[in-house]
């Protein structure tokens, strides 16, 4: 069971594959089985080594109850904690609702940097800001307080017992599927690792930011693939934002599919993660054979006989 440390922070990573590094990251409430066992990552890992991160308060990664870090500048930046660790100079980034927040600040911060560490990026379910009532400060503090609560207050099993009767924003897919109970039961499996009340005080504190960071945005150089779903409508104003800010962006959406993707539609998520690696893959090499034609042009060019 791998951890690595940082300070006084211990996180869990898992990992599949081998090949191109992508580093996945899971949504509130999930950890790593939100990737692994659901069948994306072994899908993905017939041609590249898949890591799934345990996101701060989530799985097996333990912190600081005193400096948790549940603030989005420290958790993008525990991304590059991870790459260092492993000694990835370059990788893909996936993340997907809360992972994807984490992940799109990360690739505005290598942006700025001018680092190049990012392959590409994908964004599935998610938005650039992290705030869920946008306009209404109070409100969005009340509407997460009332998410902590529920955290503190109710069992697993009597969350996703709610949720069957009040699938809200983020179950409507799940809810809506032919296999809606075996997917409910696989949702439980996934929350019943977590620690509720890490969850609950993660919950006050990340959520908070209204800002898209439309400059930030602008900013990111990577191929960027970003997937909504046809009934996860919450986020589909802030997928299509990223799509017309972000310079070089693919946008798929899913047909009949909702919040949880992975969950849903494993197999169709993976086939859109693979097509649109093959297609930036293809575009790099294309590059790639036009700089080295464009190289023996100009020596040729250059060579005199005498």
């Amino acid at each position: 069971m791998p951890f690595f440390k940082f300070k006084t922070t211990h996180f869990h990573y898992q990992e599949m594959g081998s090949g191109e590094a992508i580093i996945v990251l899971h949504g509130l409430s999930q950890n790593t089985a939100y990737w692994m066992d659901t069948g994306v990552a072994e899908l993905l890992s017939g041609d590249y080594h898949v890591i799934a991160l345990d996101l701060r308060a989530h799985g097996k990664t333990s912190v600081d109850p005193g400096d948790p870090g549940y603030d989005i500048e420290t958790m993008q930046a525990d991304i590059g904690r991870l790459a260092d660790h492993l000694g990835l100079e370059k990788f893909h980034l996936l993340g997907h609702s809360t992972g994807g927040m984490i992940a799109v600040r990360y690739a505005m911060h290598q942006a700025s940097l001018k680092s190049g560490r990012l392959l590409s990026l994908i964004l599935t379910n998610c938005s650039s800001s992290t705030s869920f009532v946008h306009k209404d400060p109070a409100a969005n503090a009340a509407a997460m307080e009332l998410l902590a609560e529920a955290f503190e207050t109710l069992s697993w099993p009597e969350l996703i017992a709610g949720l069957k009767l009040n699938p809200g924003l983020l179950f409507a897919g799940v809810a809506a599927a032919e296999n809606s109970d075996e997917l409910f039961a696989k949702a439980l499996g996934l929350m019943a690792a977590g620690n509720s009340m890490s969850i609950a005080a993660f919950s006050r504190c990340f959520y908070n930011d209204p800002d898209p960071m439309v400059e930030g945005l602008n900013s990111i150089e990577c191929p960027t693939l970003i997937i909504s779903a046809e009934l996860d409508w919450y986020f589909s104003k802030s997928s299509e934002l990223m799509t017309q800010q972000i310079p070089d962006t693919k946008h798929v959406i899913g047909k009949a599919l909702g919040h949880m993707t992975a969950l849903e539609a494993p197999e169709w998520l993976a086939g859109q993660i693979l097509e649109f690696l093959s297609q930036i893959s293809s575009r790099s090499l294309a590059r790639s054979d036009i700089s080295q034609a464009s190289s023996k042009k100009g020596s040729l060019s250059g060579y005199s006989v005498k």
